[in-house]
């Protein structure tokens, strides 16, 4: 019966994560990434060649392994769980063992991709000793962490805790390797220490509330990363006031306070006040402005920036799905082309100022190629009207 029902949980994830990975990894993207890795990767050869042993690098390979070390663990519980599983707590060793191996095999993707890049890097003043010794405690630390995080799960200590220390850990512990090869005994102590703490912290019986709650948790948080790239119609859906976003929101003026202009504050505001957007829009600049600021090669940066900008004008189109014919029309009810006019004004002047700061960054890293950045904005335009056509002739089948 436990053989069954796991498998039955696991079959409705793949299926899900299979739904949503053709529309992630469409043949627009998939070249994207053929184009990107093969630009980064020359990059990084290029940077062997002219890169001296540093401290730096070394620090660099280091938190790079450290923070993609990081496991998932999913239980698939769901909340009807909490009712009928615990009389048969005891039989469930089958059914977490099978979760573990799951979860074990969803993780592993990212640490290999950079593990690649982390080669090229450390090849730089590291001989094969070390090198190897680097990858083994790596692996060593990928299944003690997931072992710490389910631990972990059982004993109400906070997640966000349990993943700084496992990104402290696994950053000391490489780092030492790269310092000198016997500081792999002081690495292993640390990761045998952390495991015994969490043993003893465990309880002696599931805590079901808490499987429960992470892996709700858990969930969410992979349907955030989805909703980046996609629509997601299961994510929970919230709003938040962010005090410092305030100045970037108006009060109408009387004579806007009509069906023709009210729609555009409201995107506006949706926008400000949306739990996620915000600052998954801010996490998207931020880190492509480090990766080409840190690469500074004229066809990454281009390559960074424009799709950073995709990425951008995918998420912006969310919020005309989310509300512009769900919640407010039944509100406020107008013409449809209100609706939609009000759309394309607040998305136009939103990438646009989204794409001349992509043009501040590329400037600043490529000063000398200044004039791609002419290029940004008309980008951006071509790529919301382009999303905003679909959202329209999708909306008009829904409403026949």
């Amino acid at each position: 019966m436990r053989s069954k029902l796991f498998n039955t949980r696991m079959e409705e994830d793949i299926k899900i994560r299979s739904y949503y990975g053709k529309f992630i990894f469409n043949s627009h993207f998939l070249v994207f990434l053929m184009i990107a890795g093969g630009v980064l990767l020359y990059t990084l050869l290029g940077l062997r060649e002219t890169l001296s042993p540093s401290i730096y690098i070394d620090a660099l390979c280091a938190i790079l392994m450290a923070v993609v070390l990081l496991p998932k663990y999913r239980t698939l519980l769901k909340e009807a769980d909490m009712l009928f599983l615990p009389p048969y707590e005891k039989k469930m060793t089958a059914y977490f063992k099978r979760a573990n191996l799951y979860s074990l095999s969803l993780g592993l993707a990212l640490p290999v991709i950079t593990a690649v890049a982390v080669l090229i890097l450390l090849s730089i003043g590291h001989g094969l000793t070390t090198i190897v010794l680097f990858f083994l405690l790596a692996a060593l630390l990928y299944f003690s962490g997931f072992n710490i995080r389910r631990l972990s799960v059982n004993t109400g200590a906070g997640k966000w805790l349990i993943t700084a220390v496992l990104i402290a850990v696994n950053f000391i512990s490489l780092l030492l390797v790269l310092l000198h090869p016997y500081f792999i005994a002081p690495a292993l102590l640390c990761i045998v220490i952390f495991t015994a703490i969490m043993k003893k912290q465990s309880y002696n019986t599931i805590s079901w509330l808490d499987y429960v709650q992470y892996e709700k948790e858990a969930l969410q948080q992979y349907y955030q990363t989805v909703s980046m790239f996609t629509n997601v119609k299961r994510i929970d859906k919230a709003f938040k006031r962010r005090r410092f976003l305030d100045v970037f929101l108006w009060t109408p003026k009387a004579d806007k306070f009509n069906k023709k202009y009210m729609y555009e504050y409201l995107f506006y505001r949706s926008f400000m006040r949306d739990h996620d957007l915000p600052m998954i829009v801010l996490r998207i600049i931020v880190l492509f402005f480090i990766i080409i600021f840190w690469i500074s090669n004229i066809y990454v940066s281009l390559i960074f920036s424009l799709f950073g900008i995709y990425l951008i004008v995918l998420q912006m189109s969310q919020i005309y799905t989310a509300q512009a014919y769900l919640l407010w029309p039944k509100v406020w009810p107008v013409k449809r082309a209100y609706i939609q006019k009000s759309y394309i004004s607040y998305s136009h002047k939103v990438v646009f100022i989204i794409t001349l700061i992509f043009a501040v960054m590329f400037i600043v890293t490529q000063p000398a190629e200044f004039f791609y950045a002419f290029l940004f904005p008309v980008w951006g335009y071509v790529l919301n009207r382009i999303l905003s056509k679909s959202i329209y002739k999708k909306e008009r089948e829904l409403s026949d």
